[in-house]
């Protein structure tokens, strides 16, 4: 009895507390707390189609633009225009300053086949901001389909500079203009050192395209020095070889000099090592050694003479060391043999090979070094074929038989004439 007393009274008491004043105060926390999880919802993707009317504050359309434009990539922008417009001017509604949205209906224009109205709704989005990545790219693709290669390589490298992520995408496109003469003439501003994604551009040239004789071109055609960064060395060295080894030679010959660690002496000398230092520069053009089981090393011999020793293990045969050069009217080739340590049936020949020129093909090869009857610390001559304007030195040698491997140290490395002192 007095339990249902103690519970009437305590409704009693509660249902006077529930004042107008205070229903009102629950109603609006209510409403807050959904409020609240609307915008929650909406920024973080969240489609809830119950808060549209609410307003894009509280409806994700940004959600619906980003799911609509990875149809467009997956379906290789196979998507309805009606769904573009709609998806674009939903978005134009909520915020009327959104490249995105303008972007959609650029895209509907584009589904029409309509590019002029396209092209008018791209550069609408790019007056509002020129960090809008998918605004740039289509853009910059739409400058190329009309041949404004300029336009469109500022559109580009718009894109790379906002948005670094995109170069793996972009930089392959840029290669590819490399292919073109007026492609190369208005890439040529891009090649320098404060440009922040040339060196990785080359990388991307020298690697992917067929033949590296467009990334070559590209930096002779500037007439300059070429960018001086320590990360690009590497991919210099690269750029020549290849050149070299796809018959470009012309081309190598004319880029050397314009390289920063390259000169026009290093192409007429074959010593490695000049007042005492290690010739500076890119294979092959200075030495390429082998360290393998074959190879060679650059030494000093005598009073600060240069020298260069060659080695090949028991059983192997192979080019120990190369060497491109310019003979500039030089017809000898020469040398001394200072040391040598043969084994049975082991070799080394000198080989002068023909690259460019009229006698391209034709070849110099040397008498074997390791051979006991051939002279040591006399000076060694061979003649080159004449008419050649660029030669390949090798070094090959043959192992042999025996427990160590076969070695010899030359010197003297030089070009003349014939009939000139050594």
């Amino acid at each position: 009895m007095r339990s249902a007393e103690r519970r009437r009274s305590t409704r009693d008491e509660m249902a006077k507390s529930l004042t107008p004043s205070v229903i009102i105060a629950l109603f609006a926390g209510l409403l807050t707390a959904i409020l609240a999880f609307s915008q929650a919802a909406a920024s973080t993707g969240i489609v809830i189609d119950t808060f549209r009317p609410l307003g894009g504050g509280f409806f994700s359309w940004r959600s619906g633009q980003n799911q609509l434009t990875q149809r467009l990539y997956d379906n290789r922008g196979k998507v309805d225009a009606k769904v573009l417009f709609a998806t674009g001017r939903t978005g134009l509604r909520y915020a009327p300053l959104s490249a995105r949205s303008l972007w959609m209906v650029g895209k509907g224009y584009e589904a029409k086949a309509d590019l002029p109205r396209a092209r008018q709704a791209m550069l609408r989005a790019e007056g509002i901001t020129r960090r809008e990545a998918s605004v740039q790219l289509w853009l910059a693709e739409d400058a190329l389909r009309r041949e404004k290669i300029e336009g469109g390589l500022r559109h580009y490298d718009l894109i790379i500079r906002s948005r670094p992520d995109s170069a793996q995408e972009i930089l392959p496109r840029l290669a590819a203009i490399m292919v073109a003469p007026e492609g190369r003439k208005y890439l040529q501003p891009y090649v320098r050192q404060s440009n922040p994604w040339f060196p990785e551009l080359l990388a991307v040239a020298v690697n992917r395209l067929p033949q590296s004789e467009p990334v070559g071109r590209l930096l002779v055609e500037r007439k300059a020095k070429a960018p001086d960064l320590r990360q690009l060395d590497a991919i210099y060295a690269q750029l020549v070889s290849k050149l070299v080894s796809q018959g470009a030679d012309d081309v190598a010959l004319q880029l050397y000099p314009l390289l920063p660690r390259g000169n026009n002496a290093v192409l007429a000398e074959v010593s490695g090592i000049v007042n005492g230092k290690t010739v500076e520069g890119y294979p092959p053009f200075i030495w390429q050694l082998g360290n393998e089981a074959y190879g060679a090393t650059l030494v000093s011999v005598g009073a600060g003479g240069a020298g260069m020793e060659f080695y090949g293990a028991s059983g192997t045969v192979g080019v120990t060391a190369t060497k491109l050069f310019a003979p500039n009217a030089s017809t000898q080739f020469r040398w001394r043999v200072r040391e040598r340590t043969p084994n049975l049936q082991s070799s080394a020949t000198w080989v002068a090979t023909c690259l460019s020129g009229q006698d391209e093909g034709a070849k110099a090869v040397s008498v074997n070094l390791l051979d006991v009857r051939t002279p040591t610390n006399r000076d060694m001559v061979m003649s080159l074929p004449e008419g050649c304007d660029l030669f390949r030195l090798d070094m090959r040698i043959v192992g042999g038989i025996g427990t160590n491997p076969a070695s010899l140290i030359v010197s003297g490395l030089s070009l003349g004439k014939a009939g000139a002192a050594n």
